[in-house]
């Protein structure tokens, strides 16, 4: 007899292979874009990782008289960091990503329904998470090894024990995220919404801040202009991510081994991370089967009571601040508002949010660097450049699916007294209301903290507005060109090639952003204008610029979104 697991397996490699097979019916351009666009992508990570490590193997520092080469020693310890902030990423990644497959799939209905125990059931979708939570880390990383391999001459085997050691390492991460869901869910709806929101932050808070405690990037630039010291100030910081109860020493050490051709070494750490990725499933599937249904059903009976409105509750405030807004343009924010305050999930990862954001502005610090303007506009352009890329975040997670979330109830509002257009444009200002309000305030503050120039810190701030016009016009108008009206889960959502291709132009639009930016602020500080005047009218052309981009980058997409729309079929 089959195996129940091996049943839902096949059925889901089934549905990937369809639904790849489905790719010729798309465009041919966006797939041409979608492909080129990877494939720089792939190659410019190598080649920064490549020429990073070749560099840092170069580095040499003063000792007792003489130059020592220590760029081997940073290039492990930097795999080192690199292991554990991917180990802690792929935990938070799994906690959502699990909670949308076990909790929120429309398939979990049926399949508690048939011939399955719990446990085949959570196995079944727990192959599904560790996969769809684990595509990008591969990526990006396979670059990041292949290029410390060539630079360290690796052998072969090197590279095969990169991919065995993977899918072990992806597995543990992938089993702690699913015990923390668990657990959360059973507990869920007795936790009044509040507290469990205020308590998610404060988790997230906590972990990033001791994060920036232990890799304190100013500290190391503080300690590393003192020759040698500069190094034990290196190891002692690494030294704190590196302990013999992390999954992620196992790994980086393991690899590192067998680029020295240790490979016994190797292996044993190789079946020390097997045998934890096995218990740890086996651990996590013996969970599911006491706690799994218990938990399902009280979510799905939990959103179907309705208890009394809290006028004091965040959703009664905010429906008192939203007066201001005409009617029936109201009730659709209302209504975007509950839909995401009731996902956990969604505001889940907007926590995560807001706490890397909090995190980055509290580690910057001023610095004095008289003599080096050109480096300090290179600081304002890598700020701006931070900001614009969590924008870009924000943007493809939450706003590229707000029209697919619709679902198959969009044929509801062609119903009511509101436009397409009305529709569409709502949502448009809804993004750009509720970005601006994160990332302009992380701009100001963190230029305020670098103590940027005047000029650089107008530039910023006008940047970051503009690119919220822009990347909100990308994100929605994308969505609307692109809809998958038959998915219910937002990071599906944002997985599939509309979504794909809407990360890919923001990072494009986001290139040039900065690119105009560091071109005038580089050309100033290097005094590469004949005089004043020559400046401000260069000012004046790269501001008019990122102007037109953006609104090319706000109208066009909508427009072409919402011509798509109109002509669809519900």
């Amino acid at each position: 007899m089959t195996n129940p697991v091996v049943v839902l397996l096949a059925a889901k490699l089934r549905m990937a292979l369809h639904a790849a097979a489905g790719i010729r019916n798309e465009s041919k351009l966006k797939i041409a874009v979608l492909t080129v666009s990877a494939i720089l992508l792939w190659m410019g990570a190598f080649g920064a990782f490549y020429r990073g490590f070749a560099w840092l193997r170069g580095f040499e520092v003063a000792s007792g008289g003489h130059l020592m080469g220590v760029g081997d020693i940073i290039m492990l310890r930097l795999l080192s960091v690199f292991a554990l902030a991917l180990f802690l990423m792929l935990i938070f990644s799994n906690v959502l990503i699990v909670h949308s497959t076990l909790y929120r799939s429309r398939e979990v209905a049926y399949l508690v329904q048939a011939p399955l125990t719990f446990r085949q059931l959570f196995l079944g979708r727990f192959a599904e998470c560790v996969v769809f939570s684990s595509w990008a880390s591969a990526y990006l990383g396979s670059p990041l090894i292949l290029a410390y391999g060539l630079n360290a001459e690796a052998p072969w085997p090197f590279y095969a024990a990169g991919v065995a050691f993977y899918i072990p390492f992806i597995t543990i991460p992938a089993a702690l995220g699913a015990f923390i869901t668990m657990t959360l869910v059973r507990i869920y709806p007795r936790l009044p919404r509040g507290a469990l929101f205020v308590f998610v932050v404060a988790v997230v808070g906590a972990i990033f801040v001791y994060l920036r405690g232990v890799l304190s990037a100013a500290r190391l630039a503080e300690e590393a202009v003192m020759g040698s010291r500069g190094l034990t100030a290196v190891v002692a910081v690494t030294r704190q991510t590196q302990s013999a109860l992390l999954p992620s020493q196992w790994a980086s050490e393991g690899l590192l081994l067998a680029s020295t051709r240790h490979y016994w070494d190797s292996l044993f750490y190789l079946l020390l991370l097997t045998a934890n990725a096995l218990l740890l499933t086996w651990l996590a599937a013996e969970f599911a089967e006491r706690v799994f249904y218990p938990g399902w059903a009280s979510l799905r009976g939990n959103g179907r009571r309705r208890g009394q409105a809290n006028r004091f509750s965040p959703l009664s405030l905010a429906d008192r601040l939203l007066r201001i807004i005409p009617y029936p343009s109201r009730a659709l924010v209302s209504k975007d508002l509950r839909l995401f305050w009731r996902d956990p999930a969604q505001w889940a990862q907007f926590a995560i949010f807001f706490g890397i954001m909090a995190v980055y502005v509290a580690s910057l610090r001023n610095r004095s660097y008289e003599g080096y303007e050109h480096f300090q506009t290179w600081i304002a352009s890598m700020n701006i450049g931070a900001g614009t890329l969590i924008l870009a975040t924000l943007t493809s997670r939450f706003v590229f699916p707000l029209i697919s979330l619709e679902g198959r109830r969009f044929w509801i509002l062609g119903l009511a007294p509101i436009t397409l257009r009305q529709i569409i444009w709502q949502k448009y200002w809804l993004s750009v209301a509720t970005t601006s309000a994160f990332t302009v305030g992380l701009v100001v503050l963190s230029c305020i903290r670098l103590g940027v120039a005047p000029v650089a810190f107008a530039l910023a701030v006008y940047s970051i507005i503009a690119a919220n016009f822009g990347l909100s016009g990308l994100a929605i108008g994308l969505g609307a060109l692109y809809p998958n009206f038959q998915e219910d889960n937002p990071a599906r959502i944002v997985s599939g090639m509309g979504g794909t291709l809407n990360f890919l132009m923001s990072m494009g639009y986001i290139a040039l952003i900065i690119a105009g930016q560091t071109f005038i602020l580089q050309w100033r500080a290097l005094r590469m204008f004949q005089n004043p005047e020559s400046f401000w009218y260069a000012l004046a052309i790269v501001v008019a610029f990122i102007t037109a981009l953006s609104i090319f980058c706000a109208l066009v997409p909508i427009w072409l979104g919402l011509r798509n729309l109109r002509r669809a079929e519900y």
